[in-house]
């Protein structure tokens, strides 16, 4: 497939680019001043590290590949008609690092019609760099990888993330019926990643925008991780871009089977 091809071709290349951004925002976190974050909305901020960074992958992926349109989380969209689409989150977790918390990312998927063929996920808390290419598999520093089996009984740990000032949270209890743990951390990227790496047996995001999982979801489907909708539907290829949010799960095929039968009422 001529799309496949392309994408890894670009692998390398896409691979410089974000571990160059993650060193440029591990360094800025040291130096974050009160004044550099912004109230975007209730619950949601900005520092000017995600605007520069941001900024920054527009002019490098674009470099990488002119013809492709661009999404990020803090500028304006362009061309997301186009076949090629880089979908960009400069920081993952951005209220994490403004507080001097370790759990974000630096995120990038490049999507042909919808489908993510390319991503690179950088994840601060133990310097994981994760690149996959649709259909070719997932690599951790250029290690292969493939997610472990994971469990789902009072052994298990969830993560979770829900919107915020939610006061309708029945489909907790439901996760937490079999003694599975909760942890939300804070961030979509690295609750993937640690899915993908079996610190995480699953994850269940209530909510999402498509840049906080198109990069991380295609990791971890080539990890070998089942990533869907509540109502068990594939995510990808997605049909809107602009959707406001996706609630999804996560998790190797034996354990979403019975997270997804616990939500399936919770499904809307």
């Amino acid at each position: 497939m001529v799309a496949a091809k392309q994408a890894q071709r670009l692998r390398a290349q896409l691979t410089t680019v974000v571990q160059l951004i993650a060193d440029q925002v591990a360094r800025a976190q040291s130096r974050l001043r009160p004044s550099d974050v912004q109230r975007k909305a209730v619950g949601d901020f900005v520092t000017a590290i995600d605007v520069r960074s941001e900024k920054r992958l527009r002019r490098e992926l674009l470099r990488l590949l002119p013809e492709a349109g661009f999404l990020g989380e803090e500028s304006d969209a362009t061309a997301i008609d186009n076949d090629w689409l880089w979908v960009v989150d400069p920081i993952d977790g951005t209220s994490n690092f403004s507080r001097g918390l370790p759990h974000f990312a630096v995120s990038v998927a490049l999507l042909f019609r919808g489908q993510p063929m390319l991503a690179a996920i950088h994840c601060a808390p133990d310097g994981g760099l994760f690149t996959a290419v649709h259909g070719t598999g997932c690599w951790r520093n250029n290690r292969r990888i493939t997610a472990p089996a994971g469990r789902f009984d009072d052994g298990a740990i969830v993560g979770c993330q829900w919107f915020r000032g939610q006061k309708e949270m029945k489909f907790l209890p439901r996760l937490q019926s079999q003694g599975a743990r909760i942890r939300t951390l804070g961030s979509t990227v690295t609750q993937l990643a640690d899915v993908v790496m079996g610190r995480l047996d699953g994850n269940v995001q209530q909510q999402g925008r498509l840049w906080d999982f198109a990069a991380a979801g295609l990791v971890a489907v080539e990890a070998g991780v089942k990533f869907t909708d509540w109502h068990g539907r594939a995510v990808f290829p997605v049909k809107n871009l602009l959707i406001e949010h996706t609630a999804t799960i996560a998790a190797t095929p034996a354990v979403h089977r019975r997270i997804a039968k616990l939500l399936r009422p919770y499904a809307g």
